[in-house]
């Protein structure tokens, strides 16, 4: 009888043994493996990211295939580009091309309200 007690002890101990290392084990991969809850969220912010670029990305493509479409059917809208983007001139017609200013930080230049906003 005294076996027998002590067999089931033995089993008994050896099971709560694995269940204690399979937790400690599952506690670990769960709170500091590369497959922790901190991972994952670190994967899903980066899908997240992923999803805004590709919308920025599609909403750029749509423009450009717009475009496209507009160069290839409109000799209208092809002038309008070449004279834009090119500067060309029509006969009897004078371009006048403008400097963008460059803006001058300097204590002499700047106002009141921003000296106080720095």
């Amino acid at each position: 009888m005294l076996k027998n007690v002590s067999l089931s002890f033995f089993w008994r101990t050896l099971f709560l043994c694995f269940a204690l290392l399979l937790n400690v084990t599952l506690g670990y991969r769960l709170l500091f493996s590369d497959q922790s809850v901190f991972s994952w969220q670190g994967v899903q912010q980066h899908y997240a990211d992923m999803q805004k670029e590709l919308d920025d990305i599609q909403k750029k493509q749509a423009k450009l295939s717009e475009e496209i479409r507009l160069l290839q059917g409109s000799s209208d809208y092809i002038e309008r580009a070449v004279r834009e983007r090119l500067n060309y001139v029509r006969e009897n017609e004078i371009l006048y091309v403008f400097e963008k200013k460059q803006q001058v930080h300097s204590i002499w230049t700047e106002t009141e309200e921003d000296l106080r906003a720095e």
